[in-house]
């Protein structure tokens, strides 16, 4: 699985303007061959920085998207923003849930 973390930092004034941008390309996203999950999310601590967080199946379904025309969107986006954005790219090669946790206090009472 492949995750992809962009932090844009957008001005009071401009963030009705960029939400709206920014939802334009999420149904679309999320329909895509290999995506997986395709969500915004405002930081809550700092009310100018919005998170759009993809994940996908493989990189080359990634890729297809960064060549798209949504992904022409999301650099206007980033185009855009106050500050230089930050965007991460990330693939995994394990993911655990609550087992994990689970696992990890049961072995600590039992110590």
């Amino acid at each position: 699985m492949i995750t992809v973390h962009l932090r844009i930092k957008v001005s009071h004034k401009r963030r009705q303007d960029f939400m709206n941008s920014a939802r334009l390309i999420l149904g679309p996203t999320r329909i895509k061959p290999g995506c997986i999950s395709c969500r915004l999310y405002h930081d809550l601590d700092e009310p100018d920085a919005v998170f759009l967080v993809e994940e996908w199946k493989s990189r080359k379904e990634l890729e297809r998207h960064f060549d798209s025309d949504q992904y022409r969107i999301i650099l206007s986006l980033m185009e855009a923003s106050d500050r230089f954005p930050d965007i991460k790219i990330n693939t995994i090669s394990k993911s655990e849930g609550l087992e994990a946790i689970e696992a990890v206090r049961n072995g600590s009472k039992n110590a």
